[in-house]
This record gives structure tokens, C-alpha cells and sequence, in this order.
């Protein structure tokens, strides 16, 4: 799920990502096209009711591909993102867009 916020005076906006029902993971990431789909820059925290967040600032008027990263092996798609795209891996990458 994703929850978005503009950030008044500014270029940005504030976007929750949130994954749900994985409380059986050691550890979660966001990856994607603004942190070059690096495992280790977007570290998401377990929440007391399960989920995994984290929040980025992403510029607006741009969308942006992404996709959750479980235990550093499997690599998971938001269904509830803005729209899904086929990636080059035989899968679907999530995109958020901001305009």
C-alpha cells in the first residue's frame, strides 16, 4: 500500500510504503528506480501490527518502478500500487506515480 503527501514548499512528496501479512520475514527493503535498486538504501521496520514501512521522498511529477525485497532473496511486487509494468526478469515491477 502506498500513501503519498505532498511536502508543502517543496518538490517532493512524502510516500509510505507498506507491506503486509510478511511478519514471517527476517527483514524487508524497497528497492527501485530512485535508490538504483539497491538492497540496502530503503531498509523497511516491522510495525507492532505486522506490517513492514518505510517512508521515502521522491520528486514529483515523476513515476517511479519499485518492488519489495524479502530476506534479501525474494523479490515481491505491491499489487496495490498505482500500476504494475512487465520487467525484462519475467515479472512485474510496481510503479508509484507522482503526477
Amino acid at each position: 500500500m502506498l500513501k503519498k503527501k505532498a511536502i508543502k514548499k517543496s518538490n517532493k512528496t512524502s510516500v509510505v510504503f507498506e507491506l503486509g501479512g510478511r511478519d514471517d520475514a527476517d527483514q524487508v527493503s524497497l528497492v527501485g528506480e530512485f535508490n538504483e535498486w539497491q538492497l540496502d538504501s530503503n531498509p523497511m521496520k516491522l510495525r507492532k501490527d505486522g506490517s513492514w514501512a518505510t517512508t521515502v521522498r521522491l520528486a514529483k511529477d515523476h513515476s517511479y518502478q519499485f518492488r519489495y525485497v524479502i530476506d534479501g532473496t525474494e523479490w515481491m511486487a505491491d499489487n496495490d500500487a498505482d500500476a504494475l509494468v512487465a520487467n525484462p526478469f519475467g515479472g512485474h515491477n510496481s510503479v508509484v506515480d507522482l503526477h
